[in-house]
């Protein structure tokens, strides 16, 4: 029996058809005991890969296809990690071959990682392959016999797969090996499923070369297929295939690494985090109570979950998070109110991580962090989109670049993609390509499959003709392979250590380093994601409340607004909702319609109530509403934890508090079954439901009741929200609408700065403030800015919001304005910008917009620069 030592997962991206289910599959089909992930510089899958072998008993080979030099030559070599350390060797070359543009690596360099490793020629169109067709036997030796002293395990690779005069050189590669005294191996390099998918591949390989099928120039490989060992049998000289096994059985690879731990917080005072954290807390808790007397339930609330915090060794997670808010704080950033679990915690509030009092508003801290299950702490920072980076670049510095890292997605092939790159790969016109991708159904997640069965004119386009179908066919192959790597929207991991100690790094969108795995992989290897999300409302409530500071008497503290200000309820209630965060959309203004938001806990309902889900609880919830004498809380013990929702289950935190009133679970064990029923975890579910129901009985229900409460639970649990997040966000969203109902014109000023370039927001925002009689003056090069701003309480329209009319055109205009005073007359303002070379085309759009209107005899003049144009040369 052979091992496969060469498969290459669909993470070389756009280099092979195969995801890491189908190779396991493969494996599994043809009875192989043993199989290596080998992928071009890159292990994206290694975690993946690394499961699925556990889970059908195969033992997995970690790899890397790395290019190398010597004397100036590229040479191809696969590295097999022998062990732990071999696998956390290849991890660290990977980071260096992918990250500060190391776009190559001698073989001297190289050999440093291979101390644990099995080395074999790659032989894929490298140096020592010309050699070989060149029969250069001597400098082949040579190179060779450079091989065997930079490497401690080294094979010379032995591939027959590929057609051509390759393979009747490999008798001339085997006397050489035996001569230099090198043993060699069977290579199949695989990078497809079976032979009927060899034009699959040939279609990834021209999408990523960006050429078309017929192009003889296009670089793609025939014969490397996954083969069956009799295949292989068939191929390869016993010799061969006996040291693959020799190989597979070299390589043990048990992932027991050890795992990354968070930085250790270090605080002046010389004291243990723990303490130090304990200390921050208690002040921090005085100052949210003014100083005042303590209520003796936030004591006993701070003290409990300290010591939740500090058992569970997370101390110095929230110190790391206390520490970058409070340096964006000192940075005058702007810090949203939390999001997410984290804001039912007490500590995080009393630290300014959060804005909201989870005490005042019933959030329960474990929904954050269960102390009868152990798992990470996930606090969610926002931050305006504009200073996001900030933040990131302050705890790059301080821990180091490589303890920092975003974390990668991918963007798929997903279906109007796929269709275009396979479509543009078989020459089919843009025309051609633009309409079939027009009659897929515009939803989210489409399949081609499904837009196949659901539309009836694409199924009849794609039935049209012989070479639609042949489209057809090869896009639904590579429909979902990964197509390119991009970041998280807001994930960032931390480490004390390298993070490439236990997950590899690259640099994704210019130099920006990412984890080369994805996120579902990090917690187990020791690695908490934080999320810095970058929000552009909050971006609109910063610029808004600085504006209003620079001229206001009484400076405007946005954590402290009111939060019964009538104005805003008369908004939302109006649906003037344009530009507020969470409340903008049709179907939120549908609700908010119904609902007629009359205090803040009606708009963390209305944010509760409009998800997938919960939306089917809003004609009942509305009904209660109007009509108290339909409410049921089911028993009178329930009504405190229902009686804001008028007896309907809408919050996670209900479902919990419900368990823990009616069967005395903790609300750590309350979380554990609102986790079990959201993931369908039957065999919890039973033992569950047998303790809640025990427990029910226990403290004196009834047998029907505890029944009829659990089913509930069942019903509801599957729609509930997470309150502590829908607070959180209703705080922002609340916001917006108190300063677009008190400040209109300094909201208007910063919404339409947000959306400067997006034509369809332009006219939809400068509608909605026209209607509230906000002026919008005309664009003016002796006024106009690059955003909009205030002037004699109306708007001005900046110059780049002009179509036609870039950054590279209105930032000369204003520094020269700037530099040498106002445009006096038409001719002064084309006579100063001739050194611009401002054409015609430019002229004639700032003209058509009204940014020349008042400089003199404009039209005029305009009409003597067409005669005079061939003197002055510039139009």
């Amino acid at each position: 029996m052979s091992v496969h030592l060469h498969v290459r997962s669909c993470y070389t991206l756009l280099n092979s058809t195969l995801t890491i289910d189908k190779i396991i599959k493969n494996t599994k089909k043809h009875g192989y005991d043993a199989v290596a992930l080998c992928d071009k510089g890159v292990m994206h899958g290694a975690m993946s890969f690394y499961h699925a072998c556990q889970k059908e008993g195969i033992k997995p080979i970690f790899g890397l296809e790395v290019d190398a030099l010597y004397d100036d030559d590229v040479f191809n070599f696969v590295l097999l990690a022998k062990n732990d350390e071999g696998y956390v060797s290849l991890l660290k070359l990977s980071t260096y071959l992918n990250t500060e543009e190391h776009e190559t690596i001698d073989i001297e360099h190289l050999s440093t990682y291979t101390k644990d490793c099995v080395v074999l020629t790659g032989g894929d169109s490298d140096a020592m392959e010309t050699m070989l067709l060149q029969e250069k036997r001597d400098r082949l030796k040579e190179y060779l016999h450079a091989c065997t002293q930079y490497f401690v395990s080294f094979y010379v690779s032995i591939a027959r797969n590929d057609s051509g005069l390759l393979k009747k050189k490999n008798q001339i590669l085997k006397e050489i090996c035996r001569e230099v005294g090198i043993p060699f191996a069977a290579l199949s390099r695989v990078y497809y499923e079976d032979m009927q998918d060899e034009e699959c591949y040939r279609t990834l390989c021209a999408i990523d070369q960006g050429k078309s099928l017929d192009d003889k120039t296009l670089n793609s490989s025939s014969g490397r297929y996954f083969r069956s060992p009799d295949e292989m049998k068939a191929l390869y000289d016993d010799e061969e295939l006996i040291a693959t096994e020799e190989i597979a059985m070299m390589c043990n690879v048990q992932m027991n690494l050890k795992k990354a731990v968070l930085p250790e917080f270090s605080n002046r005072y010389g004291i243990s985090s723990e303490e130090f954290l304990r200390q921050l807390c208690h002040k921090g808790l005085a100052k949210r109570m003014n100083f005042q007397s303590i209520p003796k339930v936030y004591i006993e609330r701070l003290n409990y979950e300290l010591d939740v915090i500090i058992s569970m060794h997370y101390a110095d997670y929230f110190l790391i998070v206390w520490d970058f808010i409070r340096f964006a704080k000192t940075q005058d950033i702007y810090i949203g109110p939390g999001r997410g679990s984290a804001a039912g915690s007490l500590v995080a509030y009393c630290l300014g991580i959060t804005h909201a009092d989870p005490i005042k508003y019933h959030l329960l801290f474990e929904r954050f962090l269960n102390p009868e299950r152990v798992s990470m702490p996930d606090i969610d920072t926002d931050f305006p989109d504009n200073r996001r980076d900030e933040v990131i670049d302050y705890v790059t510095q301080l821990y180091g670049a490589h303890c920092v890292a975003h974390i990668i997605t991918f963007n798929t092939l997903a279906a109007k993609q796929v269709l275009r790159d396979v479509g543009r790969a078989m020459d089919f016109s843009l025309r051609e390509i633009d309409i079939l991708c027009k009659l897929v159904p515009n939803r989210l997640k489409i399949t081609l499959k499904g837009a196949y069965e659901e539309s009836a004119k694409f199924k009849e386009r794609i039935n049209s003709s012989e070479k639609y179908k042949r489209l057809f066919r090869i896009a639904l192959r590579l429909e979902g392979l990964p197509r390119h790597a991009s970041l998280h929207a807001a994930g960032i991991i931390l480490s004390n250590e390298n993070i490439d100690n236990v997950c590899p790094l690259i640099d994704v969108d210019e130099g920006v380093r990412a984890s080369q795995f994805t996120m579902e992989y990090l917690e187990e290897l020791g690695l908490i994601k934080m999320d810095f999300l970058g929000l552009r409302n909050l971006t609109i409530i910063d610029e808004i409340v600085h504006h209003i500071n620079e001229t206001a008497v009484q400076k405007l503290e946005i954590m402290k607004i009111p939060l019964d200000d009538a104005l805003t309820y008369q908004l939302i209630r109006d649906v003037d909702t344009i530009g507020v965060f969470q409340l903008e959309s049709d179907g939120m203004k549908n609700l908010i319609r119904k609902m007629k938001p009359r205090n803040f806990e009606d708009i963390v309902a209305t944010i509760a109530l409009y998800r997938p889900g919960p939306m089917e609880n809003i004609p009942e919830y509305l009904d209660r509403r109007e009509h108290p004498e339909k409410i049921d809380y089911i028993h009178p013990d329930l009504k405190p934890i229902l009686e804001n929702t008028y007896g309907i289950m809408i919050y996670q935190e209900q479902i919990m508090q419900v368990a823990t009133k009616m069967a005395g679970f903790s609300l750590g064990k309350a979380d554990n079954l609102r986790k079990a029923i959201s993931k369908k975890k039957g065999d919890e579910l039973i033992k569950l439901q047998a303790d809640f129901i025990k427990g029910a009985v226990s403290k004196g229900y009834t047998l029907q009741l505890a029944q009829h409460v659990y089913d509930l639970i069942m019903k509801f649990a599957n729609y509930g929200f997470n309150r502590s997040h829908s607070v959180a966000y209703g705080m922002i969203a609340y916001q917006l609408a108190y300063l677009k109902a008190n400040y209109p014109l300094y909201f208007f000023n910063s919404l339409l700065n947000s959306v400067i370039g997006a034509d369809s927001k332009t006219n939809a925002y400068v509608f909605e403030a026209k209607k509230r009689n906000i002026k919008i003056l005309l664009p003016n090069v002796n006024t106009s800015e690059l955003t909009y701003h205030i002037e004699q309480d109306a708007l001005r329209y900046p110059l780049i919001g002009i179509k036609g009319i870039g950054r590279t055109v209105a930032q000369p205009i204003i520094e020269e304005r700037k530099k040498h005073g106002p445009y006096l007359d038409f001719f002064d303002f084309v006579a100063r910008m001739m050194k611009y070379r401002i054409n015609k085309k430019t002229m004639e759009a700032l003209i058509h917009a009204g940014a020349l209107d008042d400089l003199k005899s404009t039209v005029f003049l305009w009409s003597q620069v067409w005669m005079t144009q061939s003197v002055m040369g510039t139009w």
